[in-house]
């Protein structure tokens, strides 16, 4: 397998990025194994992303041409005489390589003229230093792959752009990459070597048209299901994709309200922790002004010390037992609303099992054709009044018979379809209930934990302020201490304790506010699961509609099967039309796991047409899917791309603010992702950031303290965040100390 990573890109005079530009420089990052590009619109993210394909493909990241690549002015006229260099530092194969590519103007003074005019630009490329020609080059591109397969192994739009473009040139590019191949395809089903023969030189559709042609449309035994077919269609829902779409519109808005009440209980446990964070710099500034008595006064204050250091020993305790407490609470409150949402799922489970079994088959039909009897005078010849002659009686009254008994088994049919349909819903009716129930009892479980382990971490709490009053009851008995009032040292400490804990009183824990945000959102919660009940009862009735039309259409499909000869090469056309597809498919969509290829598809008149379809949980990539599985799907494209290519590239990810980003997946390749923001350009490796989250968790699991140095707190912050004035006051103190 080749791999490459970028370790650094190093641009100069490349579009924006030019000192040769007003208020501009050029450019140079590095790169992580997971890269963030942010900035606002044109700051220069996708100049970055085009100057690696450029680079390494001889195109843009967009699959065109870098022709327009020259910095120029706010009036769009190019800078003159200035040399384009792209200079990437790469590992392949785990060997460092730089490669530079540079595009030089010419410039050539004709005769009997002073001024020099432009002839062109020349290109040229090094590698660690050394020049190389073109061929060079290109061998070198080869060596890793085709051009064209790394542009698309590395950015998703090339292959989306072709796939809109011609999904038959789609197709040609993933059969290359799968190494599909239609003669061996023929060689292993030797059922379909006679295919050249049926279509003799044309296309598998244009053969199926004209197949179709020459059967007889007046099919007798096909009139019944398709005027039933037609009348199951006129039969629409009452309610339908527009009312779902409102009603769904309307959970989603409760959703955000509820992620907004969310944000807003996060922003009050942030609070909290400034809280709790502010009243541990206290016991440390008292910890020291301690240390200080110690210092004047070592026998003096030798047990106030010792009573002191306790103290704080007891406080530190007691501040950890408040944080589980808070944590405790907090599963408490999942608990809950565990609790009443796995109730209302059962209780709409015992609904739809009562109401499902309630559905008897209304066979009064039945009942009909079976009392009906034969009608005397269909025997007498409506023309002449005489009865017929006897063998025509007889037939008269066998067809009746016939008819009357084809009748009754039809009938028959329907109820034992009604009755498999009823038993599978109530079966799977059941299995949803059950697992609501288990769920309900788990959450139950949970929510007696947590209410055991609360009650716990409060006694645990009482007893600790209990003991930290004896203690300073102890202390204050001592005998006076020496006069440290003109001590400079102690004093400022005096006088930072004062003003932390004067900040301290001004500040609310937020307990009341976060119990407002919790009946908001149950409310919220309950809304939603009401109008999501209604969007189900509509896609059910729906459902049924379209489970009655898909058995009709099928039926009426399974008595049009006639003309034996004709067609038995309309199945081997099908059949090697989907199986060639099918076989396409197995090939190629092993390497892809958020969505599938479809290779073929069906016209309204039952007729196959190959096309090319990028499916994720059966919506079409181009048709409906949201932007933020369109990207998942993007990436899951380049990595699969890059798995039948053997190949182990950079996957560029553009519009990642899209996306959450616990929903980007974890890959085995570099990965750089460019996010609109609202500051200036910016280049960080987000590997360290993930380490220390991972290092916080890891300390809050043990029950320890979480510790960063106020470096690492401004580093780690997001860009929109924007601290209070006071906050910032304090920030400069603690810089000043």
């Amino acid at each position: 397998m080749k791999t490459v990573t970028i370790d650094s890109i190093k641009l100069e005079n490349y579009k924006s990025f030019s000192g040769s530009l007003p208020g501009r420089k050029d450019f140079s990052c590095e790169f992580g194994h997971r890269t963030k590009i942010s900035g606002r619109n044109r700051e220069g993210k996708s100049s970055i992303k085009d100057s690696y394909f450029d680079t390494i493909t001889g195109k843009l990241a967009d699959g065109s041409q870098p022709d327009k690549v020259r910095p120029h002015d706010e009036n769009g006229v190019d800078i003159e005489r200035v040399d384009i260099i792209r200079e990437l530092d790469l590992e392949i194969d785990g060997k460092p390589v730089t490669l530079t590519k540079k595009t030089a103007q010419k410039w050539r003074k004709p005769r009997g003229q002073s001024e020099e005019v432009f002839d062109g630009n020349v290109t040229t490329y090094s590698i660690d230093g050394f020049d190389i020609k073109q061929k060079q080059f290109t061998e070198w591109q080869e060596s890793i792959a085709d051009p064209d397969v790394l542009l698309m192994c590395s950015n998703a739009r090339p292959f989306l752009n072709t796939v809109q473009k011609s999904t038959s040139e789609a197709r040609k590019i993933l059969e290359r990459m799968s190494g599909f191949k239609i003669e061996d395809f023929i060689a292993q089903n030797p059922e379909y070597a006679q295919i050249e023969e049926i279509t003799k030189g044309h296309s598998v559709e244009d053969t199926l048209k004209q197949l179709r042609k020459n059967l007889n449309a007046q099919k007798k035994s096909a009139d019944k299901a398709r005027t039933e077919l037609s009348y199951e269609k006129s039969r629409e829902p009452e309610k339908g994709e527009v009312e779902i779409a409102d009603l769904q519109k309307s959970v989603n808005e409760y959703n955000k309200q509820i992620a907004g009440l969310d944000e807003q209980e996060k922003a009050l446990n942030d609070v909290s922790s400034t809280y709790d964070e502010k009243s541990r710099e206290i016991v440390e500034l008292r910890s020291k002004q301690n240390q200080i008595r110690t210092e004047r006064n070592s026998v003096l204050l030798g047990n106030r010390q010792s009573i002191q250091n306790k103290i704080s020993d007891l406080h530190s305790q007691k501040q950890e037992k408040e944080n589980d407490l808070r944590m405790a609470e907090m599963d408490l409150r999942h608990a809950n609303m565990g609790i009443e949402r796995h109730t209302a799922e059962v209780k709409k489970a015992q609904e739809a099992w009562k109401k499902c079994s309630e559905k008897e088959f209304e066979d009064s039909q039945l009942k009909a054709i079976q009392n009906e009897e034969f009608d005397k005078d269909s025997l007498i010849c409506p023309t002449c009044g005489r009865h017929f002659p006897p063998e025509r009686e007889i037939q008269i009254r066998t067809d009746f018979e016939k008819r009357k008994a084809e009748r009754i088994r039809t009938a028959e049919a329907e109820k034992v379809a009604f009755e498999d349909y009823k038993d599978k819903e109530l079966t799977r009716i059941s299995e949803s209930g059950n697992k609501a129930a288990t769920d309900l009892k788990e959450a139950k479980k949970a929510k007696g934990e947590a209410e055991h382990k609360i009650a716990e971490i409060k006694k645990s709490i009482s007893g600790l302020a209990l003991k930290i009053e004896e203690k300073e009851k102890e202390l204050s008995a001592l005998p006076a201490e020496v006069d440290l009032s003109n001590d400079t040292e102690y004093t400022a400490i005096s006088a930072q304790i004062e003003a932390t804990q004067k900040s301290l009183e001004t500040m609310d824990n937020g307990s009341s506010a976060r119990a407002e945000i919790t009946e908001q959102r149950n409310a919220y919660i309950r809304e939603s699961a009401k109008l999501a009940a209604e969007i189900n009862k509509i896609q059910s009735d729906k459902a049924e509609h379209d489970r009655r039309v898909e058995e009709l259409e099928e039926k009426l499909k399974a008595e049009g099967q006639k003309c034996a000869d004709i067609e038995k090469n309309i199945d081997t056309l099908l059949n090697f039309s989907i199986e060639k597809n099918k076989a396409l498919a197995d090939m190629v969509n092993p390497y892809f796991k958020h969505f599938q290829f479809v290779f073929y598809d069906f016209t309204q008149e039952g007729g196959i047409y190959e096309t090319l379809k990028i499916m994720c949980d059966g919506t079409d990539f181009f048709s409906g899917l949201n932007r933020s599985d369109q990207i998942l799907c993007e990436i899951d494209l380049v990595c699969g791309l890059q798995k039948l290519n053997n190949l182990n590239l950079p996957v560029w990810v553009d519009n990642s603010e899209a996306v959450n980003a616990d929903r980007l997946p974890e890959i085995e390749q570099q990965m750089i992702v460019l996010e609109v923001s609202d500051g200036d350009l910016k280049v960080e490796c987000i590997d360290e950031y993930m380490a220390n989250l991972d290092r916080s968790y890891e300390q809050l699991s043990k029950n320890q303290t979480i510790s960063f140095s106020l470096d690492e707190l401004r580093d780690m912050e997001s860009d929109d965040w924007k601290p209070t004035q006071k906050i910032k006051d304090f920030m400069e103190r603690m810089k000043d100390e």
